[in-house]
């Protein structure tokens, strides 16, 4: 209940995120009046939170008198609370694959990849294979991955440090070779894959031949 979360927060910051959550949207003098704190409080909590994208502002038409500035979550602040897309993505995962469905599962992974191409094909079309990392490298920063490029002994490496499905790839390693296949294809060459998060280790890490 959010009440209770109410109850429980840390700090001003979470209870204005919690209200947002509650109500959809309030102003300064909602938020003012719920919380027990001066306005000019709320306002400079209000500040921080949507200097943070996690909260936004919008001008609500009022029936009678000025329009008011109301408060509302931005997708940053939706992210405070708790969600269960991982549980949710293996319970469908365990789902298929105790139904005998091994095979539609690399399919899954396999489109995904494919997609991944498609949507990035754009920024591909460098021949060098060093712009091509570079491309990469790009991309797998915005998609979470803080990736690396590192040259050890005259031969290219890439790593990723960090990895948003590694909770999955422990269970379903489909999920990695549609990885390794996309960096694959992308590069445009062979690579081999010397170490893995799903594996235990501290990052993937691929050792890239040039060709």
């Amino acid at each position: 209940m959010v009440e209770e979360m109410l109850i429980n927060t840390r700090n001003t910051k979470e209870q204005i995120l919690a209200l947002l959550k509650q109500y959809g949207s309030l102003t300064i003098m909602e938020l003012s009046t719920k919380l027990e704190i001066t306005e000019m409080a709320v306002r400079r909590h209000v500040q921080t939170l949507e200097r943070d994208k996690l909260i936004r502002s919008d001008i609500k038409k009022q029936t009678m008198g000025r329009p008011s500035k109301v408060y509302q979550l931005a997708e940053g602040g939706e992210n405070f609370f708790p969600k269960r897309y991982k549980e949710f993505s293996l319970e469908i995962l365990h789902g298929l694959k105790e139904a005998g469905q091994e095979e539609l599962i690399k399919v899954i992974f396999q489109k995904k990849r494919d997609q991944f191409l498609e949507q990035y094909k754009m920024e591909n079309k460098n021949e060098g294979l060093a712009e091509k990392l570079e491309s990469l490298k790009r991309i797998q920063e915005r998609e979470g991955y803080m990736p690396q490029i590192e040259e050890q002994n005259g031969k290219l490496h890439f790593k990723e440090l960090n990895c948003p499905y590694v909770e999955i790839a422990k269970e379903f390693p489909e999920i990695c070779q549609a990885e390794r296949e996309f960096i694959k294809k992308f590069l445009d060459t062979e690579l081999t894959t010397l170490e893995s998060m799903a594996e235990g280790h501290t990052c993937c890490h691929y050792s890239i031949r040039e060709n």
